[in-house]
């Protein structure tokens, strides 16, 4: 069928061409080209310079043209805004082809051809009604909200990069010239950063707007998948509820290493979600009666006491949180309310089988195909979402669990300690043999300090008197052992929420990879959890493509994670557990490093789940749901506008509900010696780049200080007990600042690194092998990208910061100058640092690897097999320029620190204290005590008799006011430093995502 396509590219049209026409811009587009026009001469003299480094170089001589006037921080600072609408403007296009963003009615008319598809066995035989019904009632697929800190631009610069996207406002209408026009000087005028002091609550507020956004998606998808019915059965088709797609969120319950949210923060943000769920479906019931007036009386009655209900039940959830929100803390006001929910009058909604049945009843009383394929869609809400905009997801770290577990059982170290782990698993098994369920209420829960206790009590009370329609999902982070999952199933035993709760380890580093099915398989064996699984009727897992990413890299860690699930696809067919759901939660994100590949939404969702893994669950016949996040506003970019939201739902649908495709002879998997052998060494790589003291120099250098706050999560993770724990090895850095300092440094060594060494071990099997492997060719595709945004010469010139020859270089070129003596003395104080040594042993490591990728690639490409991506040229220009210029601007800062005036030691801080602090980048904190230290008086002060009592003739006209000081050294470096961070959105965007 042919289709028609929306236009595309109107609104980025008009951007580009007014920012090139922008007067402002000519100076820094001039500048802009004879930067590229040298840095491409320079690369090409490398071959008779090999020690030359294009970057460092360009980035010195900016540093000269300011100290001697031939140019200003104020070009500069047009430059990277410039370059950072260009990018902004790159990236809406690339999402848009990403997506492959269409009308509504076209991507309503895939939906209706997935659909009918799915009703026939072949192209003449119809499956009967109620095996279609199956399919459509069936969540093969679902979407999981998260926080994850990815808020990289403001709330207003995400909204516009939406509607560049999709070519129309964020309530579906097409963009015309003055909306154009608006957006285009909201994007060119505005500084590209995130909206400062972001915190969970504005991280919830954003994520109810996606989700709000999802549920129009889906009411979309409704209304064709029963227009569809209705054409096929027509008989029956007002029997079906689709469902086909979850929405679920843990924005305001993940507490994994978080100490920052209450038990009352969290049933506050539950609350709410249900006040806003009720509201909406008084609104669609609004819709509804307003529509179908006249309808017979018995209609309108039954319509408007199902209204009368949802109302009811929305006073009674907003007067509740409306207390959670503002009085938790008081004990005696906890009481009162705890009195007033308990004491029930009929009005709390917590179940949702009474309005099913109400809308059943309703359906009953009309004739009109209109009116109940409405109330068919409010139905099919009321049964997916439940008192909720979404499916609730909790998460925990096992170390949680076990330490609230440790005095039940008298349990030392950790559960798998050879020696006690037998008698650990005896005593827990003992436990779960004789539980019973356990009454609490909340005082009990608000007196507990146990954090996994709390969690448990907590959902225990949700379930009573919030919502028990919907099941909520427990995660357990960094879990790699059956006796994390049996204390969490014991636990809800003994609050009696196992009927709702499904437990689910998240197997994210790379033992737990490893062990991921024998952890399942331990726990099959255990009656107790067997049982548990076949009366939930399915068994859940999270990995990580996140921080397994950290641990393994990210194609490894994708490996790993494909490996696990075939594994656990064999292991439950060998153990033949029958009519159980497998739910796997891939918790990717939205760049590179966690799993999102680059190409296409295809290629991005076949990465994440194979369709070997798919095919092998479907031919073991175990049913599959995919489960896959969308990060922070990097994230809930996708569902920006109506159109782009309803394309993506689209795109996933089509991914869950079309038959994988599979290549029996993919060599990947037929060749199992070399692919093996490929994935150990690359796994290698990884692990030992992770313990390598010199790879903790290189992310060490400047941490995260070159990045904005992009989320209410700390960059580093936080603690329950910090024993034993390496503060500074990279695995304590978060994942997703672990990957933005890779980014911020110029080289993506959690993507492409380690390809290089594994290739080199049989370059020729390689070639062969990427032939004849889709699988191969979708990770290398990914690897190759990654390399193309990558350039090695951006963190050798990071790293010349440190390295105090550079510095000596630098103050004999200029002599006997000011300049020089602040070099000189900068040279000394990088060189007491030793990180320069740790920092360019580990790039070599990564240059080494990196020969060996760029020979692999020419092989490919001598082959006839390499792609080429198309931002070999301006894309990859305007990224080094980027760098160039921040680099430029860190070596003023560090000159300017070198003008700080002495000071008398005080409170253990020192002048090189300061100093290293500002080398460091960790310029807010530096600033504050140099502020503190040198302050500005405003003019004479005189002590009065009036005010003392007595005369005097002293004023403080000696004391020295610090105004030069502020003005030439303090407020220069605070501006130089916030064009770093500004640089640092830039890169982002030129990448495709924060971190």
């Amino acid at each position: 069928m042919a289709k028609s396509k929306a236009p595309k590219g109107l609104a980025l049209d008009a951007l580009f061409s007014q920012v090139k026409g922008e007067k402002r811009f000519a100076e820094a587009c001039a500048l802009r080209d004879e930067l590229e026009s040298r840095l491409i001469t320079m690369r090409q003299q490398t071959t008779s310079h090999p020690l030359g480094n294009p970057v460092l170089e360009l980035a010195h001589d900016l540093s000269e043209r300011l100290a001697a006037g031939n140019l200003s921080v104020d070009l500069l600072s047009q430059l990277v805004q410039y370059l950072s609408v260009e990018a902004f403007g790159d990236r809406a296009k690339r999402v848009s082809d990403y997506v492959g963003v269409e009308s509504i009615a076209d991507n309503k008319s895939r939906l209706s051809e997935l659909f009918k598809a799915l009703a026939f066995e072949d192209t003449n035989t119809q499956l009967s009604f109620d095996a279609f019904k199956n399919k459509l009632e069936r969540e093969a697929f679902g979407i999981v909200i998260t926080a994850h800190p990815t808020f990289g631009l403001s709330k207003e610069l995400y909204q516009a990069l939406a509607q560049f996207t999709a070519n129309e406002n964020q309530n579906g209408q097409a963009l015309d010239a003055k909306a154009i026009e608006a957006l285009n000087q909201r994007v060119i005028e505005n500084s590209h950063e995130p909206d400062q002091g972001i915190d969970l609550l504005a991280e919830h507020g954003q994520a109810m707007e996606a989700i709000a956004s999802i549920q129009q998606a889906l009411r979309d998808v409704y209304d064709v998948a029963l227009a569809v019915t209705e054409e096929l059965y027509p008989e029956k088709w007002t029997e079906l509820s689709p469902r086909v797609l979850s929405v679920a969120s843990w924005v305001g319950y993940d507490l994994d290493g978080r100490t920052d949210i209450t038990w009352a923060n969290t049933l506050h943000t539950r609350m709410k979600v249900q006040v806003v769920q009720l509201g909406y479906y008084i609104s669609k019931l609004n819709e509804i009666i307003a529509t179908h007036k006249g309808e017979k009386d018995e209609l309108e009655t039954t319509l408007a006491l199902i209204k009368s209900r949802v109302t009811l039940a929305l006073h009674v959830a907003e007067k509740e949180t409306e207390f959670f929100g503002d009085n938790a803390t008081s004990e005696e006001a906890l009481k009162e309310v705890s009195r007033s929910i308990v004491a029930d009058d009929g009005a709390r909604l917590v179940h949702t089988a009474e309005l099913i049945e109400a809308i059943n009843r309703a359906l009953n009383l009309t004739d009109k195909a209109d009116l109940k394929r409405s109330l068919i869609i409010l139905r099919s809400e009321i049964a997916n979402y439940g008192l909720a905009t979404s499916h609730m997801h909790v998460r925990l770290n096992s170390a949680q669990l076990h330490n609230a577990i440790r005095k039940n059982i008298g349990m030392e170290g950790e559960p798998d300690d050879p020696g006690r782990r037998r008698g650990n698993f005896r005593a827990l098994s003992g436990l779960l043999d004789e539980v019973q369920p356990i009454r609490i209420n909340f005082g009990s829960l608000s007196a507990e300090h146990t954090t996994a206790k709390r969690m448990f009590m907590l959902i225990a009370q949700m379930i009573k008197y919030v919502d028990a329609s919907r099941p909520i999902r427990f995660l357990i982070a960094e879990c790699d052992t059956p006796f994390t999952i049996l204390t969490a199933l014991y636990y809800a035993k003994l609050f009696g929420v196992d009927d709702l709760l499904d437990i689910s380890p998240l197997f994210e580093t790379g033992t737990a990879l490893e062990r991921g099915s024998e952890v399942i398989a331990e726990l099959l064996e255990n009656e107790h959890y067997r049982a548990y699984v076949e009366k939930r009727g399915r068994l859940c897992i999270q990995t990580g493509f996140s921080d397994a990413g950290r641990y393994l890299g990210q194609v490894s860690a994708s490996l790993a994670i494909e490996r696990l699930h075939m594994k656990l696809a064999r292991l439950l067919a060998d153990y033949s557990v029958k009519g159980v759901e497998v739910v796997i939660f891939d918790t990717h994100g939205e760049s590179m490093g966690r799993g999102a590949h680059p190409l296409s939404f295809n290629d991005r969702l076949k990465y994440v789940s194979s369709p070997m893994t798919r095919s092998l669950f479907a031919a073991n016949d175990i049913p599959l749901k995919q489960e896959v996040s969308f990060q922070g506003g990097d994230g809930y970019l996708y569902f920006g506008t109506p159109k782009l939201a309803l394309t993506t739902v689209t795109r996933l649908l089509e991914h869950a509900l079309g038959k994988p495709t599979v290549d029996d002879k993919d060599a990947f998997y037929t060749n199992t010696d070399y692919s093996l052998d490929f994935f150990l060494t690359l796994k290698d790589f990884h692990e030992n780049t992770l313990e390598n003291k010199d790879y903790a120099a290189l992310l060490g250098s400047f941490s995260t200080n070159l990045l904005y706050q992009t989320g209410s999560r700390k960059s580093k993770r936080q603690h329950d007990k910090h024993h034993g724990i390496d503060r500074g090895h990279p695995s304590q850095i978060r994942a997703i600042p672990h990957n933005a300092i890779l980014q911020q440094l110029g080289y993506l060594a959690n993507t492409a690194g380690g390809f290089g060494t594994a290739i080199s071990r049989d370059l020729d099997a390689f070639v062969k092998l990427h032939g004849e492997s889709d699988r191969v060719r979708r990770f290398m595709d990914m690897v190759s990208y990654a390399k193309g945004l990558s350039s090695l010469n951006t963190p050798e010139a990071y790293a010349a910061l440190f390295n105090p020859r550079y510095w000596l270089a630098k103050a004999y070129a200029v002599k006997h100058t000011a300049r020089a003596r602040d070099q000189l003395r900068l040279s000394n104080l990088v060189g007491d640092t030793q990180r320069y040594d740790g920092m360019n042993r580990m790039l070599q490591v990564f240059r080494q690897d990196a020969i060996h990728l760029h020979r692999g690639l020419d092989a490919l490409a001598a082959d006839g097999q390499e792609k080429v991506f198309p931002f070999d040229t301006r894309r990859r220009i305007n990224l080094i320029i980027l760098h160039v210029v921040r680099l430029c601007l860190i070596q003023e800062i560090f000159l300017l620190a070198m003008r700080i005036p002495a000071f008398a030691n005080r409170d253990d801080l020192t002048l090189e204290d300061l100093i290293q602090d500002i080398i460091a980048m960790e310029i807010p904190a530096a600033l504050e005590e140099l502020k503190a230290t040198f302050p500005v008086h405003e003019g004479k002060t005189i002590f009065t008799a009036q005010e003392y009592g007595e005369p005097s003739d002293y004023s403080d006209d000696e004391t020295r006011d610090y105004s030069d000081e502020h003005a030439t050294i303090f407020k220069p470096i605070e501006e130089l430093y916030d064009l770093c961070r500004r640089i640092s959105v830039g890169i982002s965007n030129s990448i495709g995502a924060h971190g």
